[in-house]
């Protein structure tokens, strides 16, 4: 089974939006597809840098919530070995501390398995947003219930419910690998036609009828954040670049 890796950073102090895609697409993302002994280990390696228009949210979290993200990398290995490997590579460990030039220590790490696919439309256009959102259980759910419920229940709502499977273009589910140390148990990641078509899927009746009820059951608010990002803005499928 495949692993992907979720990393989602912020800029560092002092550091552009613009500076911060610059660096992270130009140079710090090259890195793995340039040195052969990381690249070798990567099945992929995607870029999702924050749309312009989401920041505008930014204004209304919490008092020291701190900065939204400003974008996530995605990487799929072949398996929980071959992560491991690479960060086993000599070359790694120049490659990480290569991160401080442009994000903050504070970057948020989470391992899924290969995804759940709950809608997938593609035929019907490119994608002009995606979702990236974190997810932590509430707690004392259980772990396997949780899994089960995010899948089956919550996911179904948006395969037989026409308005919140219309907007979608695709949506998948990313659960986490099992952990002691794990603080997130998934990311779901949902594809639009624009920014303005997400933000008018949030204002359908089934989602306050349907979904947010749903999700207060199983998910914890202070665990779920989101960023919207420009669809694979930098894509780097490693092993077929020269």
């Amino acid at each position: 089974m495949g692993i992907k890796l979720f990393a989602f950073s912020r800029r560092r102090n002092g550091v552009t939006v613009e500076e911060f895609q610059q660096y992270w697409e130009g140079v710090h993302a090259r890195q793995v597809a340039d040195e052969p002994s990381l690249r070798r280990h990567v099945r992929r390696y995607e870029l999702n840098h924050r749309l312009h228009e989401d920041y505008a949210r930014d204004r209304f979290r919490p008092e020291g919530a701190g900065a939204g993200w400003d974008g996530v990398a995605v990487l799929w290995f072949d398996s929980l070995a071959d992560f491991e490997a690479m960060q086993a590579e000599p070359a790694f460990g120049a490659h990480a501390g290569d991160g401080a030039k442009f994000r903050d220590e504070a970057q948020l790490v989470v391992l899924t398995h290969d995804p759940e696919v709950i809608v997938s439309k593609p035929n019907d256009g490119d994608a002009g947003a995606k979702m990236l959102c974190i997810l932590r259980r509430k707690a004392g759910f259980d772990l396997t219930k949780f899994h089960e419920h995010w899948l089956h229940h919550h996911g179904g709502l948006f395969r037989h419910i026409p308005e919140l499977h219309e907007p979608l273009l695709a949506y998948e589910q990313n659960h986490g690998v099992a952990a002691p140390d794990a603080d997130f148990d998934g990311v779901t990641e949902q594809w639009f036609r624009s920014y303005q078509s997400f933000l008018a899927s949030l204002d359908v009746e089934a989602v306050e009828r349907d979904v947010n009820p749903d999700l207060a059951y199983f998910l914890d608010p202070a665990g779920t954040e989101f960023i919207m990002a420009a669809p694979t803005r930098g894509r780097l499928r490693a092993r077929v670049i020269s």
